[in-house]
């Protein structure tokens, strides 16, 4: 990046000026197009006296601007604070409007307004896209890379989404693999994964939520609701996750810091259990055969990648390709899982041979109930084998 390039700028694969994307309308880059627009006159007081003509102004809009202050820049865009009194975040590439969605669908808003989740109270969205989103007056949190911390936001975060959990959408299968080539596509990292998902593995409504994002309450740190990530943008399609997908974005985060351990990682999960729904957590919902926690930690490392490319992270990049070289061991065990799971179908052949044989009196009856019997016994072996070599979710 460049000494003139703000936090916001995807350095790592844009391929106009700002000046030149300015005037266009639109960035190209390496993955895709993007849309921005000239922020420069929200950054005068004067601008924020009339709401801007198009699009729609929601909520709170402060026309009494006075004093602008420019507070921080980050992968999301830039922050200001208005009079002490609000803190405005400027979108300036258009990601679409989650947040802004989040803020004004009442079902969703009074789901989570007691919970420790910051949405904007106003905005400006245009286009289909969050360009200007409005907070009450916060002050930030930094993120303590320690036990303590983080398992108080996996429970917060679980609590969000436990709250959400009336308005899931069932589970999406092939979408979320999709997701995953369309990752593995754009940054050709040498691994391939799909997965099954159980039915309890349920999508939840869109929400950014970033542990070097919080601020300030009287319950602790609270989650600031984000826009969508570029990277996400340029290469995914708008999905609803489970929330499955945030823990793991949360424990890549942390791993970041700290070295983490199948301990650690297991205490994460078993916080997270505590605050959701039973079936979210239990039984196969957790299998790594049936996908479970360890694809999605392959979804938050692709994630990660795809960061590190949009803004150059050189040893981000580094760390996610060394993870990413240990996928191949996980799959071989998965690989060998698959044979015993095919013992079932030589269980349900044996007994299609037994019946027939009978039918057709080829077998007497007493080798076609041996037959049934030993195949029977067969799968259910086969089966026993299959899920007690299920590699644990941690």
């Amino acid at each position: 990046m460049g000494m003139e390039d703000p936090a916001w700028w995807p350095s790592g694969i844009a391929q106009q000026s700002m000046e030149e994307a300015l005037a266009d309308g639109q960035l190209r880059t390496a993955l895709g197009r993007v849309q921005l627009w000239n922020h420069a006159d929200a950054l005068d007081s004067a601008w924020w006296h009339s709401p801007p003509g198009n699009g729609v102004q929601w909520g709170k809009w402060p026309t009494d601007v006075v004093r602008i202050e420019q507070s921080t820049e980050d992968v999301y865009g830039l922050t200001l604070l208005l009079n002490e009194d609000y803190v405005v975040r400027i979108c300036p590439l258009l990601v679409g409007e989650d947040v802004s969605r989040m803020a004004r669908y009442e079902p969703w808003n009074t789901s989570v307004s007691d919970l420790n989740l910051l949405l904007p109270i106003g905005g400006w969205t245009a286009g289909g896209h969050d360009r200007v989103l409005i907070y009450s007056r916060y002050d930030r949190v930094p993120f303590e890379p320690d036990s303590e911390q983080v398992h108080s936001l996996v429970a917060s975060m679980a609590q969000v989404h436990t709250a959400l959990e009336p308005h899931a959408t069932p589970n999406t299968e092939r979408l979320w693999n999709e997701r995953l080539k369309a990752m593995e596509d754009a940054l050709k990292p040498h691994t391939l994964w799909r997965a099954p998902h159980t039915t309890s593995t349920v999508g939840l409504p869109p929400i950014e939520l970033n542990v070097e994002h919080l601020a300030t309450s009287e319950k602790g740190p609270m989650w600031i609701a984000l826009p969508r990530s570029l990277h996400d943008h340029l290469v995914c399609q708008p999905e609803r996750l489970p929330s499955l997908a945030q823990l793991m974005r949360i424990e890549r985060l942390w791993a970041h810091h700290v070295e983490l351990k199948a301990s650690h990682r297991q205490e994460l999960l078993e916080v997270w259990a505590q605050h959701v729904p039973t079936s979210w957590s239990k039984g196969k919902a957790l299998s790594t055969a049936m996908g479970g926690p360890w694809v999605w930690r392959y979804n938050a490392v692709l994630e990660r990648l795809l960061l590190a490319r949009t803004f150059g992270y050189k040893s981000l990049e580094e760390a996610c390709l060394d993870w990413l070289g240990e996928v191949s061991r996980l799959q071989a065990r998965l690989g060998t899982l698959r044979m015993w799971k095919a013992g079932l179908w030589v269980a349900i052949t044996g007994l299609l041979v037994a019946f027939f044989g009978h039918e057709l009196n080829t077998f007497t009856d007493g080798q076609s109930i041996a037959l049934a019997a030993g195949s029977i016994g067969f799968g259910v072996i086969t089966n026993r084998i299959y899920w007690a070599k299920d590699p644990p979710p941690y």
